[in-house]
Formats: C-alpha cells, structure tokens, sequence
C-alpha cells in the first residue's frame, strides 16, 4: 500500500513538472508570437484610452467590466517601464493559469493528493482550446480561475470545513466571476445550485450561510443589472453568433476535447477527431466507474457545471436569440478537468482503465502543445499580412473616415495610428444621402483642408452595403473603390472635385 502511494506521488509530481514546463512554453510562444485578432485588438484600444473614455465604451461592450480594469491596472504600471502594451495583455491572461497551478500545489494537493494535482495541473495548461485562451488578450483566463477557485473552495464547504473565511472566499469569488464574463455568472449560478442541493441532502445547518453568500453576490451585483439591461437590448436586436443547431452542439463536445487544430474566433464549428471521441468516452467511463464516496460525487459535481452551462446557453439562445458560443464554456472547463483528475485519480489502482486514459489525455495534450503553436504563428503571419497590406493601401499621414465604430477603433489604436482617423456619427440605415453628406463636411473642415494641402489623401472605409456605385457619387467627390477587402469593411479612395 506504502509502495502504490510512493508511485500516486511521483507520477503526480512528475506531471506537476510537466506542466509548469509546458505553461513556460506557453508562455514563451505568448509573448514573442504577438498576432492580434479584431477582440484582442478592441482590448488593447479600450485600456489605451483615457478613464472616460475607457468607461464610456465599456459600458456598451456586451461584456462586465472586471478583465478590463485588470488589463488597464498592468497596463498603467507596464507602461512606466516602457513594456509592449500586447505583452502586458499577455501577461495579464497568462497570470490565472500561474494562479491555478499555484493552488493545484496547493489546495488541490492537499485535499486529494499529488496524483490528482498533478494530473489537473497537466489538464489545466494542455487540454483542447485551454492553452490558446491562456495568451488571448481577453477575460476568458480571469473567468476560468474564479471558477476553478470557486469550485475548489465549494469542496472545502461540503467536507465540512465551512468556516466564516471558506463562505467569504466563495462569494468574493463568485462576484468576481459575474463582473468577469456572463457565462461565468451562469457558472457561479449552477455551482451554487449545485451547493444548494447538495447542503439540502446533507448538512442543512449551513443553509444561513448560503442564503447571506447569496444574497452578498446578487447585491453586489444590482449596479450593474441596469447596464446588463441596456445590453441585452442591443443584443436582443442584432447580435453576431450563428442559431443553435445539431452540428453547432457536436461542435461544443468537440471544442472541449477535440485538438484544437483550429481557434474558434466566430462561427466555425470544431472539428470531429477520434482522438477527442476516446477521450470523451474515456471520461465517460470514468463517471459510469465512480466509487460512489464523496470525492467521487464532487467530481461528478465539476462535470455536471460543464454540462449545465451550455444547456443554459442553448436555452438562452433558443429563447431570445442565439448568444451562446463555444469559447464561453472556457471558464467552466477547470471544474470538467478537476473533476476528470479527481475520477481518474481513484481508479490508479485499475490499471486497465487508469492508463489508457491517462495516455490519452498525455498524447492528446501533446498535440494540443503543436496546434497552439501553430495557431500562434498563424495568427502571427496573418497579423502582419494585415498590417502590411492596410499601410501599403493607405500609408501613413492621410486621412480615414469610417461610418462604423469597430473599423475606426481597430485602425485608429492598432493598425493605422499615424493616419488621421475620422469617425462619421453612425446612422441605422443604409442610404448613402447622410453617410456623403457627413463626408462632404469633414472635408470642408479647414483642419482637413489643411493637411489636404500638404499632400494628404482622403480615404472612406464602410462597414454599409451600399446598392451601386453610382450612389457612391457627391456634388462635391467620387469614391474610388480599392481592390482590397478588409475582414468585411470595404474601402474607397475619396476623389475631390
């Protein structure tokens, strides 16, 4: 029994090194692979503005406001040292993952042994989709340790360790989480519900404790319903993600343990491999083998938070329109995964079920090591293509009107800074009347024709479908349409008359 111990602890130790080496990989490839995508690029612009700014834009976004001033906290102290703000943002992403490893050290250790730490800790830096969100300049990685930290403390509560400090670090916990991501709330919610039922069954003297938990976080939570409210609107009349379909729902267990040979940016759907099919049902088998003690049923506990929040989504998105993508469960994946480490853990002893899995998920987190890379350099050289093409198109010290808001801000603190960059006041219809009409003035405006006069060109960028290029014309210019295309802005050469 002493010697089957020694061998838990230095296969978990083992993995333990294993993944603090991988996430220094990650980390390495994050900070020298510095390709933006247009969500990146809208996070670097928001934390680059002035406080007002920077609040008023937030409160239109379509997420909480938490990750941002993270962002904007590094940001402000990386700047006194002259650090790339892209850096900063990666680091700021790359920090949770540290976090978690530091409590998989730590609490996880602790409360089911060095084989499940290490097992998590591999899990958390290697599995699908995971090492892609720990680089992205977004709040996926934020969410997913306040989830994980979250549901780690929930375990202390249930194994009767539910002091004062345990209930105060869950509900800090939990409103970090729903002023990270939305689908993080949904998260908080269900493990909550989860608490709920589970305190119900069994140890219903902590019931108080989890009525004030409760009520702390929605409290917390009121000042910001009502900007909730005013985004929902506008997400309730036009939002970007594809309906729910059939192919949409395979393409979420796919995008959970499929490698990720592809980043899930809009509405591609992952792809089916067989690699991600045997892990699923090895993890299939680790539930249907559960030994029916506590641990195990906490462990189904975290796989049961990834199934309900998609289900929660789908709901959601059938209801009022769909708002559910696959990225958003990234924050409820440290619960699957825990949960996985805890199951596969208590079974070393089958060593016909322990090390097929095992292998499985070591050769699918060794591919999921190539695929970021890949999907890094990629991203890289797309990046740069991008760049060079737009300044080859419109140079530098020449003046850009756009009629979207989403061109204007990625040219304006990304792509093209040293131009001139014009908003026009957005309109809801696509008549170009106005649109020309706001161009014919901001080119009588003596600033502009001041730099027109020193040589600079006047270029129009639209987001708009217009209906033929003769409406294109005006008394006093003509758009010259350019050969490029820039995700799905069209751009104009403005000829004056």
């Amino acid at each position: 029994m002493i010697n089957l111990k020694n061998n838990e602890n230095k296969i978990g130790t083992l993995l333990f090194a294993i993944s603090i080496i991988t996430l220094l990989y990650v980390s390495y490839i994050g900070f020298t692979k510095l390709g933006m995508w247009n969500d990146e690029i809208h996070s670097l612009g928001l934390i680059k503005l002035p406080f007002n700014e920077f609040s008023n834009i937030v409160i239109l976004d379509v997420h909480p406001p938490l990750y941002y001033l993270i962002y904007k906290a590094f940001y402000k102290i990386g700047v006194l040292f002259g650090i790339n703000p892209i850096i900063i943002g990666k680091f700021t992403s790359l920090l949770p993952f540290y976090l978690i490893l530091g409590l998989s050290a730590t609490k996880i250790r602790k409360n089911f042994g060095y084989l499940t730490a290490g097992i998590f800790a591999f899990c958390i830096v290697s599995m699908p989709q995971l090492m892609n969100f720990a680089v992205e300049l977004r709040m996926y990685s934020w969410g997913l340790f306040f989830i994980t930290a979250s549901f780690i403390y929930v375990y202390e509560i249930m194994n009767n360790n539910s002091n004062l400090k345990n209930w105060a670090i869950l509900t800090i916990l939990t409103i970090a989480s729903a002023y990270t991501h939305y689908f993080s709330a949904v998260a908080s919610f269900v493990i909550y519900g989860l608490l709920l039922l589970y305190l119900i069954k069994n140890n219903r003297s902590e019931l108080k404790k989890w009525i004030i938990s409760a009520a702390i976080a929605v409290l917390s939570y009121l000042p910001w319903l009502f900007i909730l409210k005013q985004q929902v609107s506008t997400v309730s009349g036009s939002y970007w993600i594809a309906p729910i379909t059939i192919n949409r729902i395979i393409g979420y267990i796919s995008f959970i343990f499929s490698p990720a040979n592809q980043v899930i940016n809009g509405n591609e759907i992952a792809s089916f491999s067989i690699l991600g099919a045997i892990l699923l049902i090895g993890c299939a088998l680790l539930i249907i083998k559960n030994k029916k003690e506590f641990e195990d049923k906490y462990g189904i506990y975290g796989i049961l938070i990834i199934i309900c929040v998609p289900l929660i989504g789908i709901i959601l998105s059938l209801l009022i329109r769909p708002i559910f993508h696959p990225r958003y469960m990234i924050p409820s994946l440290g619960c699957l995964w825990l949960g996985i480490s805890i199951l596969l853990s208590k079974n070393f002893d089958n060593k016909k079920l322990f090390i097929p899995i095992l292998v499985v998920i070591l050769i699918v987190g060794a591919i999921s090591c190539v695929d970021f890379t890949q999907n890094q350099i990629n991203d890289q050289n797309n990046d740069t293509n991008n760049m060079n093409m737009l300044h080859n198109t419109f140079g530098e010290g020449n003046i850009i009107i756009y009629d979207g808001f989403v061109p204007y801000f990625q040219m304006n603190s990304y792509y093209l800074p040293n131009d001139h960059n014009f908003l026009l006041t957005i309109t809801q219809d696509k008549e170009f009347n106005n649109t020309a009409a706001q161009i014919s003035d901001v080119l009588a405006d003596p600033g502009i024709q001041s730099e027109l006069s020193q040589g600079s060109k006047v270029y129009f960028m639209s987001y708009k479908n217009y209906d033929g290029e003769i409406t294109l014309n005006h008394d006093t210019f003509n758009l010259k349409k350019l050969p490029i295309e820039f995700d799905k802005f069209k751009a104009y050469e403005v000829e004056i008359k």
